[in-house]
């Protein structure tokens, strides 16, 4: 008998889950022009402030694979509605916060409850939209709100700030939050769970003191004047997590199946979202420490100055959205990529030229939005397309996992270059280092999804409908 058409889900359904990763991209930019009012008020250390970006980057991408298998055993709509709750909780917290220690641990809760929900929110996609084209438009709003909001969290922070104090940067996620749970209403009761097989608990505990401790010692790099015990220590115990994990992995239950991890486009996206985080996602951090460091942006004016890089972002999104079923993934990524980089490589003339917003900093914010955007959308519908429907969220993870791996080390490594109080000609590098690596993703995706026979694809339960058993394109 042939499966049963997949219902199109409404509108509220799609809006509660581009809201919910609105939400988790926001949250991780629009701290940064806070960084100076937080901690004269608080009364942060130099020392502890980097913890309020840490705190939060550090464990989410340490509890993904953990969320992830939730959201699998679970159900992805349960998980979802624990993660938002969490996140309301945390939100409170952080604003109510009189010291530096309870801000940080706020900041941690929050990082969890990102990492409970990306993955619930992939999941509940990848549910309720058949692959292909219907999924691929799915995922262009998905990922429009995303990479939106890493850009817009900077000019919501900084337009906050012009009126308001603080605590109104965390006080706002709450009618986002109250809006994403009224939108999604039955859809949340109506998904099931997964087939209900313990969690693999020693795994999932080993992945995500690996991906701790890794986090952490390339945060710690990322400092002016890094603690080398703290560094080693972080490294010896993601080494030692690592090989539990590797040992628990041969088990009759691994924490991810090694069917899923020979799925070509996952491997595919794991790989060009840990490069697309290193470049595209360091020029969030780049861009604003020029503009008012070197420029004397104030925090109003930087984040205004972002707002083209946003609208780029937004028609990079819909332009792939729309080329997805149209073009090859290899080629529609490797163009991201390619686009992208040319806009790193015009900022980092611009700043070497000095030239004003318009004529020099505008066209190269408009040019690597336009890349990102593509870039972001077209990595998950990569990742997503050959998934089976029982590791929707799990394969998901992976790639968000990945994304903020390659977004730590590559952050560590250009604060390395440019130094403690970069000028000019550090800036000139960082931006030309972050091209090179957007350049590096594009004969990545060529040659990894170049057909070369049949490639290996997790086996599907019998009663999966057809058009998720089907991967799409190359």
């Amino acid at each position: 008998m042939p499966a049963s058409p997949v219902p199109t889900p409404g509108a509220r359904l799609l809006a509660a889950l581009a809201g919910a990763q609105l939400l988790v991209a926001l949250d991780f930019s629009i701290i940064y022009v806070a960084l100076p009012d937080i901690g004269t008020s608080l009364h942060f250390s130099a020392v502890a402030l980097q913890w309020i970006v840490s705190a939060y980057a550090i464990f989410f991408a340490g509890f993904l694979l953990l969320g992830g298998q939730l959201a699998d055993v679970f159900g992805a709509g349960r998980v979802y509605l624990a993660a938002q709750t969490l996140f309301a909780v945390s939100s409170v917290g952080a604003a109510l916060s009189t010291s530096a220690a309870a801000l940080i641990a706020a900041r941690a809760g929050q990082g969890v409850a990102a990492a409970l929900l990306v993955p619930a929110t992939l999941g509940l996609l990848s549910s309720a939209y058949p692959a292909g084209p219907e999924r691929d438009r799915a995922v262009s709003v998905w990922g429009t709100t995303g990479a939106l909001g890493l850009a817009l969290g900077v000019t919501a922070g900084g337009g906050i700030l012009a009126v308001a104090s603080w605590q109104w940067i965390f006080w706002v996620n709450l009618p986002i939050v109250a809006v994403c749970l009224l939108a999604a209403g039955d859809a949340l009761r109506s998904t099931t769970a997964g087939a209900r097989a313990p969690v693999a608990a020693a795994a999932t505990l080993s992945a995500c003191a690996a991906v701790v401790a890794l986090v952490l010692a390339f945060t710690e790099l990322s400092r002016a004047r890094p603690s080398l015990p703290v560094v080693a220590a972080a490294l010896g115990a993601a080494l030692l997590a690592g090989g539990l994990l590797a040992v628990s992995q041969k088990r009759r239950r691994p924490l991810v199946s090694r069917a899923l991890l020979r799925v070509r486009t996952l491997q595919t996206a794991c790989l060009v979202a840990a490069l697309y985080m290193a470049s595209f996602g360091a020029e969030f951090y780049l861009v604003t420490l020029y503009l008012q460091d070197v420029r004397d942006y104030s925090a109003l004016a930087a984040g205004t100055a972002f707002l083209p890089l946003a609208g780029a972002i937004t028609v990079g999104n819909t332009v792939a959205g729309r080329l997805a079923g149209r073009m090859p993934l290899r080629r529609l990524l490797a163009t991201a990529f390619l686009t992208g980089a040319a806009g790193l490589a015009l900022l980092a003339v611009a700043v070497g030229t000095e030239g004003g917003y318009v004529a020099g900093i505008l066209p190269g914010l408009l040019l690597s939005g336009a890349g990102q955007g593509m870039a972001f959308t077209g990595m998950f519908i990569t990742g997503t397309r050959d998934l089976p429907q029982e590791s929707n969220a799990t394969g998901s993870a992976l790639v968000t996992t990945a994304q903020y791996i390659g977004g730590s080390i590559g952050l560590a490594l250009l604060v390395l270059l440019h130094g403690e109080q970069p000028a000019t000609p550090d800036f000139v590098r960082t931006f030309a280092v972050t091209a090179v690596v957007a350049v590096a993703a594009a004969p990545a995706a060529l040659f990894l999804l170049i057909r070369t026979g049949r490639q290996p694809t997790p086996v599907s339960r019998p009663d999966q409908p057809a058009q998720h058993r089907t991967g799409g394109r190359r």
